[in-house]
């Protein structure tokens, strides 16, 4: 029989099928002996449910492709792209404002690099234009011819 802690370190591998017979006889045999466990792995397995739908809702190449079912399976079949899940339901819930401008996704970091570096050229022009005016040199004062005073 395995502790309550062992158990929950084995919810992942059993939910995957990574376990041996042997081991997942066992882990199978702990949770069928304790409901708290069994209900807390039931509340673990929909969460990975849930975000392995989220991943396959994905409009991708890799939405048709089913689950795997075993762990041989699961050894070759492609891992589904939870981000692109994610990013892609945040859009649709979002009504586009966030991962749905096609400018965004195509243009990339590029503008922020063109605004960054026109300011910094500008910068550069107004700390030469302000150098420059201090560099010019003073007007020449008139010569006058010394003054004598008389006898």
């Amino acid at each position: 029989m395995l502790t309550d802690e062992e158990l929950r370190d084995l919810f992942s591998a059993y939910h995957d099928r990574e376990l041996s017979p042997e081991r997942s006889e066992a882990v199978r045999a702990s949770l069928a002996a304790n409901a708290a466990l069994q209900a807390e792995y039931d509340a673990f397995a929909r969460m990975l449910d849930g975000l392995s739908a989220m991943a396959a809702a994905n409009e991708s190449p890799l939405a048709g492709v089913s689950l795997p079912t075993s762990a041989a399976e699961s050894s070759t079949a492609p891992a589904p792209d939870l981000l692109a899940g994610v990013q892609h339901r945040l859009q649709k819930r979002s009504g586009g404002r966030f991962y749905g401008d096609a400018w965004s996704r195509l243009a990339g970091i590029f503008p922020l690099e063109l605004i960054a570096s026109l300011v910094l050229i500008g910068l550069v022009v107004a700390y030469a234009a302000m150098t420059m005016v201090s560099a010019r040199p003073a007007p020449a004062a008139p010569v006058t011819a010394p003054v004598t005073a008389p006898r």
